[in-house]
C-alpha cells in the first residue's frame, strides 16, 4: 500500500503529457540519426550544454532521489558525508585523468564504446566479446535499480502495484532509445535534467517550510537520536573505513563506467569537455546536496516509513498540491530515465558492436549493426523490466554493487593510458580477478570481516591492479606495438 492517501488523476495527466514530450523528442531524433556514429555517439558533435547535462544525468540517477536519500534517511548526517564529497569529484576526476585523451582518440580513431578503446589499445579485437559480456552483467542490474524507482513513484501517487510503473518506464525508455539512439537520449537528458533540478529544490524547500526551518528540524532529529547527528551514524552504519571507500567508489572509480566513455566520445572537443564538466559538477552538487539534506530532515518531518526509498516522493506529495507535486515527480522519474537511456545505449553497443560485430561476426556491416541495434535495445529493455519486477534488493544496494562491478574496468583503462608494458592477457585477467574479489568480499562472511569495514571495491581494485602488473610483466610478448602506443599515449 502507498504511504499516504493518493489522487491518481493529476499524476496520470502530468505523466501522460511528459510521455508525449519524450515521444516527440524520439521522433525528431530518429529523423536526424542516419549512421552508427549518430546512433551511439552523436557523431562526436555534442555541444557543452547538452554534453554537460547528459554527463551529469547519466552519472546521477534514481538513486539520487530515492536510493541515496532513503539510505541517508535511516543513517543521518553521516550518510550525507559520503554523497556530497563524492559528487564534488565524480565528474572532475574522469575528465582530468582520461577525458582529454578519450575526446581526442574518439574523434581520431572513431571509437564508439569502451571496448573499442580497450581492444584497440591492447591490439585484440576478440577481447571485446569478453568485455561486452561482463559489461552486460553489471549494466542490466544498474538499469534495474533505476526502474525499481518508477514502481515506487507509481505506488506512492496512485496506489497501483510497483510493477505498473516498472513496465511503464521500461516501455517509454525503450521507445525513444530504440528510435533516436544517443541523440534521443541526450536530447531527453536536457529536459530531464531541468526537471531533476526542480524536484531537488522542491523537496528541500518543502522540508524547511513544513518543518519550521533547519534549526527546528535538527533539534527534532537530535531528540530522536544523537547518532543521527554524528559519525558513524544511526546503528553505526557508516564506520570510517566504509565512509572513505564509498567516497572513492563514487568519485575515483567513476572512470570505469562505460556509459561515461560514450559521453566523452560524443563531445565536440576539449573545450566542450571542460565546460561540460563545470556545468555538470555545479548542477549535480546543488541537486544532490538538496536531495541528501531532504533525506536527513525527512525523518523528523515524516516519521518512520516502511520503505526508506519512499522519503522524497512522500515529502513532495505531502507538501504540494497534486498537480504541482506530479510535475516534480516527473522530475524524479526523469532521473531514472536519464540514467537508463544512457546505460541502455551502452548495453546495446556492448551486445551488438562488442560481442556480435567484433567477436561473432566480424564481417557484419555497420548498417546491419545499426539495424539490429534497435531490436537488441528491445530485448535488453525487456530483461531489465523483468529484473525490476523481481525486485532483488533496494535501489541503493543494487546500484552500488553494479557501479562497483563496472569500476573494475578502471584498471586496464589507466594502465593502458599510462603504462606501455600493459598487455591484453593482463587486462582481461585484471577485470576477472577484480570482479571475483568484489563478489567474494561482498558475499563471503570471512572475507568480508577481513576488510575491516571497507567497501569490497577497495580490495577488488588492489587485487586487479596487482594482477595487471604481474601478468603484464609475464606476457610481454603480447605487448602492443610502438605504433599503437604512440597513438594511445598521444606521442606524436
Amino acid at each position: 500500500m502507498p504511504e499516504v492517501a493518493v489522487n491518481p488523476v493529476p499524476f496520470f495527466v502530468v505523466i501522460g503529457l511528459y510521455i508525449v514530450l519524450m515521444a516527440g523528442i524520439g521522433i525528431y531524433a530518429t529523423r536526424h540519426t542516419n549512421t552508427m556514429q549518430d546512433y551511439f555517439v552523436l557523431s562526436g558533435k555534442a555541444g557543452f550544454i547538452v554534453s554537460g547535462i547528459a554527463y551529469a544525468t547519466t552519472q546521477y540517477s534514481m538513486g539520487t532521489f530515492l536510493g541515496t536519500p532513503g539510505t541517508i534517511y535511516g543513517i543521518g548526517y553521516a550518510g550525507m558525508g559520503i554523497n556530497v564529497p563524492g559528487v564534488a569529484f565524480s565528474l572532475v576526476i574522469p575528465a582530468i585523468f582520461i577525458g582529454r585523451r578519450l575526446v581526442t582518440l574518439g574523434h581520431r580513431e572513431g571509437f564508439l564504446t569502451l571496448s573499442d578503446y580497450l581492444s584497440d589499445r591492447y591490439e585484440n579485437k576478440k577481447m571485446s566479446g569478453v568485455l561486452g559480456v561482463m559489461m552486460l552483467c553489471f549494466l542490466i542490474p544498474m538499469m534495474g535499480a533505476q526502474i525499481l524507482g518508477a514502481g515506487i513513484l507509481v505506488n506512492v501517487f496512485t496506489g497501483l502495484p510497483n510493477w505498473v510503473g516498472i513496465v511503464g518506464m521500461g516501455v517509454i525508455v525503450i521507445g525513444y532509445c530504440m528510435t533516436g539512439g544517443m541523440r534521443g537520449a541526450m536530447m531527453t537528458d536536457v529536459v530531464q535534467g531541468v526537471l531533476m533540478f526542480g524536484a531537488a529544490i522542491a523537496a528541500f524547500v518543502i522540508c524547511l517550510v513544513m518543518g519550521g526551518g533547519m534549526s527546528s528540524l535538527n533539534e527534532s532529529l537530535a531528540k530522536i537520536g544523537e547518532s543521527f547527528m554524528t559519525f558513524p551514524g544511526a546503528n553505526g552504519a557508516m564506520p570510517w573505513g566504509y565512509y572513505v571507500s564509498n567516497i572513492l567508489l563514487w568519485s575515483f572509480f567513476t572512470m570505469g563506467q562505460p556509459q561515461l566513455f560514450t559521453k566523452f566520445f560524443a563531445m565536440k572537443d576539449h573545450k566542450t569537455m571542460f565546460r561540460s564538466v563545470i556545468l555538470a559538477t555545479v548542477g549535480m552538487m546543488l541537486t544532490c546536496t538538496m536531495c541528501s539534506w531532504a533525506g536527513v530532515l525527512g525523518y523528523p518531518l515524516i516519521g518512520e516509513l516502511s520503505n526508506h526509498d519512499y522519503i522524497i516522493p512522500v515529502i513532495i506529495q505531502r507538501g504540494l498540491p497534486p498537480v504541482v507535486a506530479s510535475v516534480f515527480i516527473a522530475g524524479i522519474a526523469a532521473a531514472g530515465m536519464s540514467t537508463i537511456d544512457g546505460v541502455l545505449i551502452t548495453a546495446t553497443s556492448a551486445a551488438t558492436r562488442d560481442i556480435y560485430q567484433k567477436f561473432i561476426n566480424p564481417k557484419a556491416s555497420d548498417e546491419f549493426i545499426m539495424k539490429i541495434s534497435r531490436y537488441v535495445t528491445i530485448v535488453i529493455g525487456v530483461i531489465v523490466i523483468i529484473f525490476g519486477c523481481a525486485q532483488p534488493g533496494s535501489i541503493f544496494i543494487i546500484n552500488t554493487f553494479a557501479f562497483a562491478g563496472m569500476a573494475m574496468f578502471i584498471v586496464p583503462v589507466l594502465f593502458g593510458m599510462y603504462w606501455k608494458k600493459a598487455t591484453c592477457p593482463a587486462a582481461i585477467a585484471s577485470i576477472v580477478s577484480g570482479v571475483v574479489t568484489l563478489i567474494a568480499c561482498t558475499k563471503v562472511p570471512a572475507l568480508k570481516a577481513m576488510i575491516h569495514g571497507f567497501h569490497a571495491v577497495v580490495p577488488a581494485a588492489v587485487v586487479a591492479a596487482i594482477v595487471m602488473f604481474v601478468v603484464s610483466l609475464a606476457t610481454q610478448k603480447y605487448a602492443a606495438s610502438e605504433e599503437t602506443l604512440k597513438r594511445h599515449m598521444l606521442v606524436n
